[in-house]
């Protein structure tokens, strides 16, 4: 197998798999691609990068692989490069109000350093919007795997792969700000 046919398998193995949630674990494209897994996938993320994703390789825990030993029982997904414009976000069933309760449950968690008990997220939440749809969005987030957890929230799966909650901390920080100034 040439090595253009080992990156067009590795994009459909990413894109293709139906777990309980997407990604692949490392030992499954070494044993579809070979050894030289990490290269196809170097190769795959290059071509991806020129239509705005990329393959994002995480840890259990949601860090980036220390060492090649870690390669294998980690994560690969395909995600966006850079957050998606609005009309993208707007099209994917997701509406500006529970995006904003997502990112306030993502900071709230964050800046508690990785937990925080439902019923403070909840709180925050049913300042802005009535208390039942705040319980379903949570609800929501946990079963999407933005968040886990039941009564002490952390940061799920999704949350790690998809968000750059650094980011997204310094975007809160920096409108609060400029909005006390």
């Amino acid at each position: 197998m040439d090595i253009q046919d080992k990156i067009k398998r590795a994009a459909h193995i990413l894109m293709l798999r139906s777990h309980s949630k997407p990604g692949v674990k490392g030992w499954e494209l070494r044993r579809a691609l070979g050894d030289d897994y990490i290269r196809v996938i170097e190769l795959l993320d290059k071509e991806l990068s020129d239509i705005g994703f990329k393959v994002a390789i995480k840890t259990e825990s949601g860090e980036e692989p220390s060492s090649k030993d870690d390669y294998d029982d980690s994560f690969f997904y395909v995600t966006f490069k850079s957050p998606p414009d609005w009309p993208e976000i707007r099209g994917s069933g997701w509406r500006i109000d529970e995006l904003a309760a997502l990112a306030v449950a993502i900071s709230l968690i964050a800046g508690r350093g990785g937990k925080a008990k439902y019923e403070e997220i909840l709180d925050v939440l049913a300042k802005k919007i009535p208390e039942r749809r705040a319980r379903a969005l949570i609800t929501r987030f946990i079963k999407q795997g933005y968040i886990s957890g039941e009564e002490e929230l952390e940061l799920g799966w999704r949350t790690l792969v998809e968000v750059d909650v650094k980011g997204l901390l310094k975007a809160i920080i920096g409108s609060s700000k400029q909005s006390t100034s």
